[in-house]
């Protein structure tokens, strides 16, 4: 039986829309993916730490410094980023990533589904 398991994390990082370094401001950002597994329970333990492996290049860093998203360091293009990065992690331990939210306030989230990715 499939199982599916939303697991949330919080990530301060820092950007702006021009690049110029004077302009950036800050944001702590909510993430939560949401997790497939056919085994028996999640190994909770192993999957945050691989999430948080893939968060930890980012925390309270200047997005603009990252070649991925020097010309475009929006929430959208760091939500993508960070997608493809966390799903790489997950399916090399043999979970899967079925949704992917990112949000700046509980009013503002971008998210990233299977679906949307096929």
């Amino acid at each position: 039986m499939e199982k599916l398991y939303r697991l949330k994390q919080f990530i301060a990082i820092l950007h702006s829309f021009d690049g110029d370094r004077q302009k950036s401001h800050a944001h702590t950002l909510e993430i939560n993916c949401t997790v497939k597994t056919d085994a028996p329970i999640i190994d909770y333990r192993l999957v945050e730490s691989n999430i948080k492996r893939c968060l930890d290049k980012y925390e309270n860093k200047y997005l603009n410094d990252f070649e991925s998203m020097k010309e475009d360091a929006t929430i959208e293009n760091f939500g993508a980023v960070l997608c493809g990065e966390i799903d790489t992690a997950l399916n090399k331990i043999n979970y899967h990533m079925t949704r992917f939210e990112i949000g700046e306030t509980p009013l503002r989230i971008y998210t990233i589904t299977d679906e949307l990715r096929d």
